[in-house]
């Protein structure tokens, strides 16, 4: 096989293997006018030439990881005959969203939908398996298929058969064993530093009782959904203004909203997850480059205030991880991918949920995704959910609320899922919720 899966491919394998979830990501454009059924047939050709179009092979031997090859299904496209009105867009977007049909086995990672609007606009709706790409490698992927339909190109190569194929699964299967003994003596010589370490003496912070289970506060399942746009040229000098980037300013928005509806009223700290990219530079092919770190809120950031310790809150993080500092047990990761599923089930849901209450992925800029063929977008969002999440279940896919960030064309735009039933409510409540933050930092803000 061509490529393997990679370590933060991994997650998203996982959660299909022992959960049967698929995470999706979407984008979704809207235009005032109608983008022609060529430019989006031209749209979804470049993108079934680029890297979304694969299929994943399972090896022959256990503990060799499943391989990308690419898909022979035809482009999947779909223009939709009956229109909505513009005020359904995020509706319409939802419903494919939640009901998109993908499947990895079957080469089905990714599909395109098109529809008209009432007053003759177009929407547009790119969803995609996390499993393929990240939010980067989507959007990009996006983006060379609207720039440049016709040039877009991706060298994965075809599935090996009979003795190639074992061979290559057997070479495979003795990496990952190596790898996961080395991960292990990794983790013990970190233990070892961190105990060697001049404040390893410090106080511990005192444990404190966990939230209320996830599934509790979150009774359906499913979440609801915010998106706006804020223009970059005001966000900027709203970040400036009190100290801050337009990174923190995202982190505090997003906290301060949340905070707001009474989530954290228990008296315990906020943490905020942080997506960064582990990217190194655009020759970078894999399908999930992502790394995170945390931080952790006390209190919350008043509307207004100093945004200086947030932003170095930030920093220390994203420097640390930079550093290559981690904690010891992130070392574990290739043993985790060998063992058996039943074992890493039993390890990832011993411990708590461990999911961050906020998640704020800035996915960065990216010009000219708003043209498609000859036409020009209002504004675009991305977003995400899972499919499969079993209500009745003790697992859900997000906590408090989680962001997708993302600039084009002097504009940002960040859609919004809540997650917790309990506090965040409908989308009217966290769409007031969000409005009242912006209003406080002075943001003008239009709400799709």
């Amino acid at each position: 096989m061509t490529a393997r899966l990679q370590d933060q491919d991994f997650t998203y394998w996982f959660l299909s293997e022992a959960f049967g979830w698929d995470v999706v990501l979407q984008l979704v454009w809207r235009f005032d006018d109608a983008v022609p059924d060529a430019d989006v047939t031209a749209m979804a050709m470049g993108l079934a030439r680029g890297a979304l179009h694969r299929r994943i092979v399972r090896p022959s031997i256990p503990v060799a990881r499943p391989g990308w090859v690419r898909s022979d299904r035809a482009p999947a496209v779909r223009l939709d005959d009956e229109r909505v009105t513009p005020d359904e867009v995020l509706d319409w977007a939802t419903r494919d969203l939640e009901t998109v049909d993908l499947d990895a086995e079957e080469g089905r990672c990714w599909a395109l939908r098109a529809t008209r609007t009432t007053t003759g606009g177009s929407a547009l709706s790119l969803t995609c398996l996390h499993l393929v790409a990240d939010g980067r490698a989507m959007t990009a992927a996006a983006v060379a298929a609207v720039v440049d339909a016709a040039g877009v190109r991706d060298d994965m190569g075809c599935a090996p058969t009979g003795l190639a194929a074992l061979v290559g699964d057997v070479g495979d299967a003795a990496r990952q064993v190596a790898g996961a003994a080395a991960g292990v003596a990794r983790t013990a010589a970190a233990v070892v530093s961190d105990l060697r370490s001049p404040d390893s003496g410090a106080a511990r912070p005192a444990s404190v009782t966990p939230r209320t289970p996830a599934h509790t506060r979150a009774p359906r399942a499913r979440p609801s959904w915010a998106t706006v746009t804020v223009p970059l040229t005001e966000w900027d000098a709203v970040a400036r203004r009190h100290g801050g980037t337009r990174n923190s300013l995202f982190v505090a928005v997003l906290a301060g909203a949340l905070i707001a509806t009474g989530y954290a009223d228990d008296g315990l700290p906020v943490k905020v997850g942080i997506p960064m990219s582990l990217r190194r530079g655009d020759d970078d092919q894999r399908s999930n480059a992502t790394g995170g770190v945390s931080i952790s809120l006390a209190e919350r950031v008043v509307p207004g205030s100093d945004l200086g310790g947030v932003r170095a809150l930030c920093r220390d993080a994203f420097a640390a991880l930079s550093a290559g500092r981690r904690p010891a047990m992130i070392h574990l990761q290739p043993l985790l991918q060998v063992l058996p599923l039943s074992v890493v089930t039993s390890v990832v849901t011993g411990g708590g949920s461990g999911m961050p209450d906020v998640v704020a992925s800035n996915l960065g800029s990216f010009d000219g995704l708003l043209r498609v063929g000859g036409r020009t977008a209002t504004d675009v969002a991305f977003r995400g959910t899972a499919h499969h999440v079993d209500p009745a279940g003790p697992q859900r896919f997000g906590e408090g609320v989680q962001s997708w960030y993302l600039e084009t064309d002097g504009a940002a735009t960040f859609a919004v899922a809540g997650f917790d039933e309990t506090r965040v409510g409908s989308a009217q409540a966290l769409t007031a919720a969000l409005s009242a933050e912006l209003t406080g930092w002075d943001v003008p803000h239009e709400f799709w």
